[in-house]
């Protein structure tokens, strides 16, 4: 992950390229002169297959900057080569310019990878996010892959990059730009299919500097290259990206605990304020319906008394509103006694309940009858 000011003012193009391993020496040359001859200014791999001190074999004349992280096993890994001469700062604490995160996503179904991808960059705070790579998921089988055979449902991880976009505010910004075109980033010779599952995953305050966003020639590896391009003089003008609740926060019970807390504290917080503020509403009603009153009685005009009427309607409407939520939760209690209920109903009427009531009464009227009594 990379956590970036940028104090370029002009164009700032972005390249992310599955290469599935640059150990042959020709194949790393090939790729590393292919890229020269795009003239990005970064580039994101995938797939390196190199361990991290070999890392340097992707230094290039025109690479000033190479930022490597080796995945667990040989067929992972991921690098960030900068342009030699690109005026860019490397962070490594909170800023509110840009995050890039370059990611190599688990062939297998494995959700969980993508919220801890989720979590790092919430973790940098409020910035503008480019989450970029291979995602190992086809996000629209109608229009991402040729071959649909098979496919009935959205797996686990599909379902965790929908949340991941959600919630950290991201678009997909080649769909975004070309809602109905297909064309493919990856082609699989045992499906005999292709598909696109390399993406730019992009702040929505982003579109509006998004120059271009096009997919590449399956050329040098079997993944095509992704290009994205940034005009970055109007960055100024842009807000962050607006700040979202990460909900898989709640799956820790610590994190659950500190929530209802904070929640529960504001709520009453709020009631309180609620109640206060009510209580001064009646107090000012019977304040102006005294000043009313007096006047009336003074002038005796017809728009005074209009004036009067309003006021004690006003005053009239608080308490009944109160009243009925006051039988809603008795009534409520009552429903909830189970079994009790039909007993008590029963006494209740058999003691309290006048005998007129009785001929065609119905239950809401009994029920009625009960809660003004219990008040």
């Amino acid at each position: 992950m990379v956590h970036a000011p940028m104090y370029n003012h002009h164009s700032m193009i972005l390249t992310l390229l599955n290469v599935k391993g640059v150990n042959s020496a020709f194949k790393r040359r090939k790729i590393l002169l292919y890229l020269k001859q795009k003239n990005p200014d970064l580039v994101f791999l995938q797939e390196t297959h190199l361990e991290k001190e070999d890392s340097l074999f992707l230094q290039r004349d025109w690479v000033g900057k190479v930022l490597y992280r080796a995945g667990s096993f040989s067929q992972r890994g991921v690098a960030i080569l900068i342009r030699k001469n690109f005026n860019v700062k490397i962070l490594k604490q909170q800023s509110d310019e840009y995050t890039f995160m370059n990611i190599y996503a688990p062939t297998a179904d494995l959700p969980g990878f993508f919220v801890e991808v989720s979590n790092e960059i919430t973790q940098f705070g409020n910035s503008y996010v480019v989450l970029y790579g291979d995602f190992n998921n086809v996000r629209n089988p109608k229009v991402d892959k040729t071959y649909t055979w098979g496919i009935t449902r959205p797996s686990q991880a599909q379902k965790a990059i929908d949340t991941l976009e959600e919630e950290l505010d991201l678009v997909d910004v080649w769909r975004f730009f070309h809602p109905s075109d297909k064309e493919f980033t990856f082609y699989s010779h045992p499906h005999i299919s292709y598909s696109r599952i390399d993406y730019f995953l992009i702040s929505k305050s982003l579109l509006s500097i998004t120059e271009q966003t096009t997919i590449g020639t399956i050329l040098v590896s079997d993944h095509a290259p992704v290009r994205f391009t940034l005009r970055l003089g109007r960055l100024s003008k842009l807000r962050p990206t607006r700040w979202r609740f990460n909900s898989s926060r709640l799956k820790d019970e610590q994190s659950w605990n500190a929530f209802k807390a904070v929640i529960g504290g504001r709520l009453i917080q709020h009631c309180s304020y609620l109640k206060k503020k009510s209580v001064q509403h009646v107090h000012e009603l019977e304040v102006d319906i005294k000043k009313m009153e007096k006047m009336h009685s003074t002038q005796s005009d017809h728009s005074t008394l209009l004036e009067l009427n309003k006021l004690k309607a006003k005053y009239n409407l608080y308490y009944r509103r109160k009243l009925n939520i006051h039988y809603s939760e008795l009534n409520t209690n009552i429903m909830n006694k189970g079994r009790e209920q039909g007993d008590f109903l029963h006494r209740e009427q058999s003691s309290s309940i006048p005998n007129q009531l009785y001929q065609g009464c119905c239950y809401k009227c009994c029920i009625r009858h009960i809660l003004s009594k219990s008040l």
